[in-house]
């Protein structure tokens, strides 16, 4: 009886430090928003930078990441060590983590059967095309609930990676001014043939880059294996394009050692260094 009593003597004084090491560790919110013009529901993550609710007359920059089902955890990770006074490259930022429905279909700017080799196969079906569309929905319907409820700035910034990559840079070519920076990793610019690259000198035709901020960061990692147009198309897109885009910050990083599925958080992590570096 002495010892049970002991025991619990011991489990009352343990269990307020008990109680501390449950408490959750929270990065983000979930959120959904219906959109109209989309005609669905679409869902979004949401940071809050340390710090929000206390200078309640400080307004932040937005950074609007997508796959954010992918990628979220890992960019608050990134930008929470790049802001903080070990590093200082970015601002605190809010982050707006963007989930899929149909990724094919959003982030792709035309439709197309084509493969990553320009080739279409026997019984292949156009998919796609969509890009314009969700576009829309992005600096309009998204855009306007994170204005409304949060203390913004309007320094917006734009990350994506594989087909996200790709349109990001759509984003880039047709709507420069929606967004001040560009992240793009391992954009998929041999989507249709590479119609995207093919069309870009037009597109940046007598337009005025100031102010605005490219990173593109590459895996090069040669793939032996198959044989596709993936990394003739970003070149083209380096050597023939972006110097024309007058008054416009590019940065951009090769990685040998990754692959396209392991260059986003190195990409991130060295895009952000770059964009933001002193």
């Amino acid at each position: 009886m002495h010892a049970l009593k002991i025991t619990l003597f011991i489990l009352l004084l343990l269990a307020p430090l008990t109680l501390r090491s449950q408490e959750d560790i929270c990065i983000g919110k979930k959120y959904t928003l219906f959109s109209t013009l989309l005609q669905e529901e679409r869902g979004y993550w949401l940071h809050l930078p340390e710090g929000y609710g206390q200078n309640l007359a400080q307004t932040y920059p937005v950074v609007y990441l997508l796959d954010g089902d992918s990628f979220f955890h890992s960019l608050v990770g990134i930008c929470k060590t790049l802001a903080s006074g070990k590093g200082e490259y970015l601002p605190p930022s809010i982050i707006v983590g963007i989930l899929n429905t149909d990724r094919t279909r959003d982030l792709t700017p035309t439709a197309s059967a084509a493969g990553r080799d320009g080739k279409i196969t026997s019984g292949a079906l156009p998919e796609g095309g969509g890009s314009e569309a969700f576009y829309q929905f992005l600096t309009t319907e998204l855009r306007a609930v994170i204005s409304t409820k949060y203390r913004t700035n309007g320094h917006n910034m734009l990350i994506g990676h594989s087909y996200g990559g790709l349109f990001t840079l759509y984003t880039f070519l047709r709507h420069t001014d929606s967004f001040d920076v560009y992240l793009a990793l391992d954009p998929s610019l041999w989507w249709d043939n590479g119609q995207l690259s093919e069309s870009a000198t037009k597109l940046i035709e007598g337009k005025d880059f100031a102010g605005k901020s490219l990173y593109i960061g590459v895996a090069s990692r040669k793939r032996p294996d198959r044989l596709d147009i993936h990394l003739n198309r970003i070149n083209y897109f380096f050597s023939d394009v972006l110097p024309q885009a007058e008054g416009l910050r590019f940065f951009s990083n090769s990685f040998s050692e990754e692959t396209h599925g392991t260059l986003p958080i190195p990409g991130i992590y060295d895009g952000i260094k770059q964009l933001f570096g002193k």
